[in-house]
């Protein structure tokens, strides 16, 4: 059972990460694009209230932030299964890393859907980057320790 939890989130970590690049360029461009710098024509003027912001970054941002909520949800969940399920010191050590740097990530993720115009996606991109890379590891390691284990 444990060997298709892991060869499963081995094929999805690899999916969570391009579906993380999409979404840091999709916010960078949803934000870059809501600025409307054609509409500067009075330079002398003391109104600005011709900037025009749009909020769609921040649906975006929210957007990519309940999607990967669902993906360390899931990491977490192989983590508790695994400490049950196999026996091994080797997978008790690595899952109790990966649920403490899975609650991390959570606790960012959650922090980044409650104020998404203070912490956009493509802030935090390059942190789901380094965690995915981290978890591509514990995956693996996670895969070999399954098939050696005798459940």
């Amino acid at each position: 059972m444990m060997r298709a939890f892991y060869l499963t989130l081995l094929v999805l970590t690899i999916v969570f990460a391009g579906v993380e690049i999409f979404y840091a360029e999709e916010v960078q461009s949803a934000r870059w694009s809501s600025y409307d710098y054609n509409s500067y024509d009075s330079y002398g003027s003391s109104s600005y209230d011709s900037y025009q912001y749009s909020n769609d970054d921040d649906e975006k941002t929210m957007e990519a932030g309940y999607i990967t909520m669902a993906f360390f949800l899931i990491y977490i969940v192989v983590f508790i299964l695994s400490l049950i399920k196999i026996k091994k010191t080797t997978m008790k050590v690595f899952s109790i890393i990966g649920i403490s740097l899975t609650a991390i990530m959570i606790l960012w993720d959650g922090l980044m859907i409650a104020s998404p115009s203070s912490v956009s996606f493509d802030e935090v991109a390059p942190g789901w980057i380094i965690f995915q890379v981290v978890m591509l590891a514990f995956m693996i390691i996670g895969t070999i320790q399954a098939f050696k284990a005798k459940a």
